[in-house]
C-alpha cells in the first residue's frame, strides 16, 4: 500500500509558498537591508535627495537655500507609524534594545549654513514622541562636541552633551531600557565599534510617551536654531553598516493567522515524511 501521496505533499508545499506571500517579513530581508526602509521628507525640497542601496543610504544636499527645519531621511517603517505600516520593522517597547549605525559626510562648493545629522528612534515619523543622537556642521565644520535631544507630545526636551568631539565620520548609538524607559544616545569618532565613547540618557522617557511600537529613522537637516540654515554648496552623508547589537526588531504588520497556520501545516508534514518512507521500505521487505 502506497502511503505517501505526492499531491499532499505538493498542495502542503503551495499552501506553504502562499503564506508567505502573506508574510511580508519572511520573505524579504530584515531590518539592516535598507532596500526595506522608506524614504520620509519634512517637507520635500529639490535640493535635498536620498538614494538607498541594501547597505548604504547618500542623504545628499546640493545648492539652496533649503529653509531651517528641512529635512530629509530613511525610516524603517514605511506608514505614519509602525502601527499603521504594511512594510518595514519596528521594535517592542516592551523589550530592551541597542542599534548603532556608521556615518560619514563630505561637503563641497564652498558650503554655507547648518546642516545636522541624526540617528534614532520614536513612535512616528513626525517625531512627536522621539530621542536621537544628532552632529551639527557651519559651513562645512563639525561644531563642538555631539548632542542628544528629544521630544515627548511634539515638546523639545532639554537636549544632552555628549562627551564625545564632533567628528565628520564615526558611529551613532542608540539603546532602550524596558523596564525604566531609559533611552540612551551615545557617539563615536570611529566607525564600526560596538560600544559608544561616550552617551547620556534621558531617564523614563518612554513613560511619557504613548506606548507604540518604536521604529528607527536617521536623517539629514538643514537647521536655523543656532544660524544661518543651510544656504549653498554641496553634502553628502553615507549611513552604513546599521548594527543591531541587542534585541530583536519585529516584522511590520505582524503575520496573519493563515499564514501562520499553513506554516503548521507544512511544518508537520515535513515531519511526517521520514516516518512514512520507512514505512514504505517496511513494507517492501
Amino acid at each position: 500500500m502506497r502511503l505517501n501521496h505526492p499531491w499532499r505533499t505538493g498542495a502542503l508545499s503551495l499552501l506553504a509558498l502562499g503564506a508567505l506571500g502573506l508574510m511580508p517579513g519572511a520573505a524579504r530581508a530584515g531590518l539592516t537591508d535598507f532596500q526595506t526602509w522608506t524614504q520620509v521628507q519634512d517637507p520635500p525640497h529639490v535640493s535635498f535627495t536620498g538614494l538607498a542601496t541594501a547597505t548604504e543610504v547618500t542623504l545628499s544636499a546640493d545648492g539652496g537655500p533649503v529653509p531651517g527645519g528641512t529635512d530629509i531621511g530613511y525610516q524603517s517603517v514605511d506608514g505614519k507609524t509602525p502601527g499603521v505600516s504594511s512594510l518595514g520593522y519596528a521594535f517592542s517597547p516592551g523589550a530592551d534594545f541597542a542599534l548603532a549605525i556608521d556615518f560619514a559626510i563630505t561637503f563641497g562648493n564652498s558650503p554655507v549654513g547648518y546642516l545636522g545629522l541624526g540617528f534614532g528612534i520614536g513612535e512616528d515619523s513626525d517625531g512627536t514622541d522621539s530621542a536621537g543622537a544628532a552632529l551639527l556642521f557651519n559651513n562645512g565644520n563639525a561644531l563642538g562636541i555631539f548632542g542628544a535631544a528629544a521630544r515627548v507630545d511634539d515638546v523639545n526636551q532639554t537636549p544632552l552633551a555628549l562627551p564625545v568631539l564632533a567628528s565628520a565620520s564615526g558611529s551613532m548609538f542608540v539603546s532602550y531600557q524596558a523596564t525604566s524607559g531609559n533611552v540612551t544616545l551615545g557617539a563615536s569618532r570611529t566607525q564600526g565599534v560596538s560600544n559608544p565613547t561616550g552617551t547620556g540618557t534621558f531617564t523614563g522617557i518612554q513613560n511619557n510617551w504613548d506606548g507604540g511600537n518604536l521604529l528607527v529613522s536617521f536623517f539629514l537637516r538643514s537647521d536655523g536654531s543656532l544660524g544661518t540654515p543651510w544656504q549653498s554648496g554641496t553634502a553628502h552623508a553615507v549611513f552604513s553598516n546599521l548594527r543591531v547589537l541587542s534585541g530583536t526588531p519585529l516584522a511590520v504588520p505582524a503575520p496573519p493567522p493563515l499564514a501562520l497556520l499553513a506554516l503548521g501545516l507544512a511544518a508537520l508534514a515535513v515531519r511526517r515524511r521520514p516516518a512514512s518512507s520507512a514505512g514504505q521500505r517496511r513494507r517492501r521487505e
